[in-house]
C-alpha cells in the first residue's frame, strides 16, 4: 500500500508566513489521508554528516519503499539540507519525489542570485512539480529546469469562518496587510480621497496623509477587521526585484484578502489578473493612482457586485480546494502518469 509524506516545518515565528503557509497546506493534506514529515527549523552549518542523516532517519521513520513524498520548497534551512533530504529518502526504493514550490530564494533576494543552480538542480531531481503559476514553470525552464510534469497551484488557500452578518461596504478604503518598513509607498501615500489602512507596527517616520496603522494583528482578528472595514484589498510593490517576483508567484497576502471577502487591486502583470478581472474579483492597475482613481469612481451597485463574486470564489480558498486539488492532481501526475 501506498502512503503519500509531505513535510512541514515548525519552529519559526508564530507570525511567519512561510511557516503558516506549510503548515496549512499539511492540514488539508491530512484531509486527504496524507502523512506529515515534521522538520524543525534550525541552522547548524557545521552539523556533522552522521548528525544530520540520524536526523533525517527520524523524520522519516514512517517511510516505506514505493511511496510518494512531497517536500515543501524552501524548508528556510538551506538547499544544501534539502538536497541532503531529497537524497537520502532516493536509499528506498521507488520513491515518487514531488516538490511543491512555495518560494524560489533566488528570484526572492538579489543577493542569492547565484544559489539558482543549485535549485534548478534540485528541482531536476523531482518526478512532478508544484508550481504558483505558468509563468514560475517557464522562468525556471529559462534556468536549465528539465521538462517535466507540473500541476499549477494558481491561488493559495486560506482557511477561515467568515461573519456573513457583516458585508463589506463601499467605504473608499483600501487596505495593506504588509510591514509598512519595507514598503515606500505607505510613507508616500498622499491621496487624500482614499485612506490606506496598513496593518502593520508604527514605523519610525509614521506616514501623515491619510494613512493609519493598525497594528499587527492576529489572522482570525485581521479577518474579521478586513470584512468590517470594507473597501479593497492591496496586493503591491514597487521595489524592482520583488515587483518582478510578484509577477510569477502566488501571492498569499491576496488570498487572505479574498477570504476575508474583500475585492481586490492587482497590478496587470499578477499571474491570475485575468482570472480576477473574468470573475469580477476586483480592480487590475498599474499604477497606485489609477488604483485610487478606479476606487473613487467605483460605484455601490458595481461594488456589491465584486463582494458576491469574492464571496462565491472565497468559499474555494476557505475550504482548500486549491490546495488539495494540487496535492491530488500531483499525486496522480507522479504515480499513473510518470
Amino acid at each position: 500500500m501506498m502512503t503519500v509524506h509531505i513535510t512541514n516545518i515548525n519552529g519559526m515565528a508564530l507570525n511567519s508566513v512561510a511557516q503558516n503557509a506549510q503548515n496549512m497546506v499539511v492540514d488539508f493534506a491530512k484531509q486527504l489521508g496524507m502523512n506529515e514529515f515534521g522538520i524543525y527549523v534550525y541552522h547548524w552549518k557545521e552539523e556533522p554528516l552522521q548528525a544530520r542523516s540520524t536526523r533525517f532517519d527520524g523524520i522519516i521513520a514512517s517511510l516505506n519503499g514505493g511511496d510518494t513524498v512531497i517536500f515543501q520548497s524552501p524548508s528556510w534551512i538551506a538547499i544544501e539540507w534539502d538536497q541532503a533530504l531529497l537524497d537520502h529518502i532516493n536509499l528506498y526504493p521507488n520513491i515518487k519525489k514531488i516538490i511543491f514550490i512555495h518560494d524560489v530564494i533566488p528570484l526572492m533576494f538579489e543577493v542569492n542570485r547565484y544559489l539558482m543552480p543549485q535549485y534548478i538542480d534540485y528541482y531536476n531531481k523531482a518526478d512532478v512539480l508544484i508550481v504558483p503559476s505558468k509563468k514560475m514553470y517557464d522562468l525556471l525552464r529559462e534556468n536549465g529546469l528539465e521538462e517535466k510534469p507540473y500541476v499549477v497551484q494558481h491561488f493559495w488557500d486560506h482557511p477561515a469562518t467568515v461573519n456573513y452578518f457583516i458585508t463589506p461596504e463601499n467605504n473608499k478604503i483600501i487596505n495593506f496587510a504588509g510591514n509598512a518598513e519595507k514598503f515606500d509607498f505607505v510613507k508616500n501615500w498622499n491621496c487624500q480621497n482614499v485612506k490606506l489602512k496598513v496593518y502593520s507596527d508604527p514605523v519610525n517616520n509614521d506616514p501623515e496623509h491619510n494613512v493609519e496603522l493598525t497594528g499587527w494583528k492576529h489572522d482570525p482578528v485581521l479577518l474579521e477587521e478586513l470584512r468590517q472595514t470594507g473597501g479593497f484589498g492591496l496586493v503591491w510593490s514597487e521595489e524592482p526585484y520583488w515587483s518582478e517576483y510578484m509577477k510569477v508567484n502566488a501571492s498569499y497576502k491576496l488570498s487572505t484578502y479574498l477570504a476575508a471577502g474583500l475585492p481586490i487591486i492587482v497590478n496587470s502583470t499578477t499571474p491570475e489578473a485575468e482570472t480576477i478581472k473574468n470573475k469580477h474579483l476586483g480592480i487590475i492597475a498599474d499604477s497606485l493612482d489609477e488604483a485610487q482613481a478606479k476606487v473613487l469612481q467605483i460605484n455601490d451597485e458595481n461594488y456589491n457586485q465584486m463582494v458576491d463574486s469574492v464571496n462565491n470564489f472565497g468559499s474555494l480558498i476557505r475550504d482548500g480546494y486549491f490546495t488539495k486539488k494540487a496535492l491530488v492532481d500531483a499525486v496522480v501526475k507522479a504515480q499513473y502518469n510518470n
